[in-house]
């Protein structure tokens, strides 16, 4: 009986841990990317995300982590190719994240919030054609101007 005991602790603490994750409607919990997901790191001021052009190489699992160092409550929407997911409102200087599913092509991203795109907060998702979504993660540093993350 002693001997068991323990076996169970750690039976429980497994089992609570696995509860842990991402959300039905794929927005990941918490600020943890989801498990093969492409990273994409994005800063929201006014009235621009940094960087405004991002290249992803491989199709799949993309997460996105968005930061909002401006003054004003940002969000994120990712639209194209069947595809439209957003970011709950992300107050000034909180992040969150979206992550979405996503096939080969080229997607918008912007603010949906009132008048911000239109103020020229939005910009270009190209996603490559590999098709495996697992494995291969760009980013989470700015490589440059270029708005690249490389892999």
């Amino acid at each position: 009986m002693r001997r068991l005991f323990p076996l169970t602790v750690i039976f429980l603490a497994v089992l609570v841990s696995a509860g842990c994750g991402s959300d039905s409607d794929g927005e990941s919990s918490g600020d943890t990317a989801a498990a093969g997901a492409e990273s994409v790191a994005l800063t929201a001021t006014e009235f621009k995300f940094d960087p405004a052009d991002v290249t992803v190489d491989t199709a799949g699992k993309v997460t996105f982590t968005v930061s909002n160092d401006g003054q004003q409550t940002h969000a994120l929407e990712v639209e194209g190719n069947g595809v439209e997911e957003e970011t709950d409102s992300i107050a000034a200087g909180e992040s969150g994240t979206l992550t979405v599913d996503l096939a080969p092509g080229e997607y918008e991203f912007y603010c949906p919030i009132d008048g911000h795109r239109e103020q020229g907060m939005e910009g270009k998702l190209t996603v490559g054609g590999s098709g495996s979504g697992a494995g291969s993660t760009t980013g989470g540093t700015d490589t440059g101007d270029s708005g690249y993350y490389g892999g």
